[in-house]
């Protein structure tokens, strides 16, 4: 079977960053499929890459996340252009695997089916329009109207949707009663990451000896609101409590983070660019616990974040500013906590007793790498692999 991976953001290991679709390919390939991705680039020229049995074309699109919210769209409609007109070349195709964000793939994958009779999966990793909605950044009527009716139009559409978390497939079958939607989280990398004691040269390398190290791994967005992280660090400072803050990303809101933190004086917290996914294990090894920052807004909690992720495989105590799905297995499997974010003194309160009690930490520490065997990719693409056989015995035979 012919399927085709239209992703806007897909990356490799090497490159860094979330490569989700990067491990669908892989799977889908393996199983003996031939796999194309359609995807974007920040090059001038169109170019093809064979990684393994993974055909992948890299449309000329220029993307970033400081763009502003015009040149995103701009951006989000070059590739539905780059991508229909790669398409017409590639058939015939058996199956589209279509993923979000941005919500405008779903215009590729409607494209494909009308002029093909192409059937889609469409992937939803987070609520567009929900979220840009909520986050305010979305404001004019008349888009708003066509984003929600192209959301709907998308999953009508679908002949399989796939959610990333419990939360989103809520929210996909309250917009579409009677929807077929499957859970296929992120993935829990546990042969990269592990459970492992802290090294002493990146200890000394990042200056955290004798330190209790909260990580913050990833985007510094808008949505992110790295402000609650500023406004803990600002108040364990003022406490003089012995915990140290790394901040490893990079994004639209990075530059104005390190100068609030500088502009506060705040001498507990590093600053470290981007990292691939080495970085972050190193990060992530001389840490104690994981913070995971969205802003307080209920429909941001519905995600599915990869630095989540992580944190369980390298056997991290979590801790979130939401509630969600992800607040309610942290509950469950006393593997970390949530507060509310306006409130600094409750992450200090509930931070402190792992702070003291090294066999509390561990025992969450243990808990949360056990937790991370739910989530690999052997065990969720066991749910896609399940899913294509029916693809295949419902539309192929």
């Amino acid at each position: 079977m012919k399927i085709v991976i239209i992703h806007q953001y897909y990356k490799t290991p090497q490159q860094g960053g979330a490569i989700r679709s990067y491990y669908i390919a892989e799977h889908l390939a393996a199983l003996g499929h031939e796999v194309d991705v359609i995807t974007a680039y920040n090059e001038k020229e169109y170019q093809i890459k064979q990684n393994g049995r993974v055909t992948v074309h890299y449309l000329p699109v220029y993307y970033t996340n400081h763009l502003s919210f015009l040149s995103r769209i701009h951006a989000f409609y070059r590739f539905v252009r780059k991508s229909i007109k790669l398409l017409k070349k590639m058939q015939p195709v058996d199956l589209n695997y279509v993923i979000t964000t941005p919500l405008t793939t779903g215009l590729i994958a409607l494209f494909a089916k009308r002029r093909f009779g192409t059937p889609y999966f469409f992937e939803v990793g987070d609520l567009w329009p929900d979220a840009p909605v909520s986050l305010g950044v979305l404001k004019n009527a008349l888009l708003k109207k066509l984003a929600y009716k192209l959301e709907k139009t998308s999953y009508e559409n679908a002949c399989q949707l796939i959610a990333l978390s419990p939360d989103i497939k809520n929210a996909i079958e309250q917009k579409l009663p009677g929807s077929d939607v499957e859970v296929i989280t992120n993935f829990a990398d546990t042969q990269f990451f592990s459970l492992a004691p802290k090294r002493e040269d990146l200890l000394k390398k990042y200056n955290v000896g004798g330190k209790f190290v909260v990580a913050y791994t990833g985007t510094v967005g808008m949505a992110n609101q790295l402000e609650y992280l500023l406004d803990v660090a600002s108040l364990a400072q003022k406490h003089e409590k012995n915990i140290h803050f790394i901040v490893a990303g990079s994004g639209a809101r990075w530059t104005a983070i390190r100068k609030q933190a500088l502009a506060r004086r705040l001498d507990n917290i590093t600053f470290i660019d981007f990292l691939n996914k080495e970085g972050v294990k190193e990060v992530l090894n001389v840490s104690d616990a994981l913070f995971i920052s969205f802003r307080n807004t209920p429909v941001l909690a519905t995600g599915s974040p990869n630095k989540f992720f992580d944190g369980l495989a390298a056997g991290k105590l979590i801790i979130i500013n939401f509630r969600g799905w992800i607040g309610r297995l942290l509950a469950k499997y006393s593997c970390g906590f949530s507060y509310l974010p306006e409130s600094p003194l409750t992450f200090l309160d509930q931070v402190e007793p792992y702070i003291h009690d090294r066999q509390l930490l561990q025992e969450a520490k243990v808990q949360a790498r056990q937790v991370a065997e739910q989530f690999t990719p052997e065990v969720q693409l066991k749910k896609l692999t399940r899913l294509i056989a029916n693809f295949e015995q419902t539309y192929l035979s």
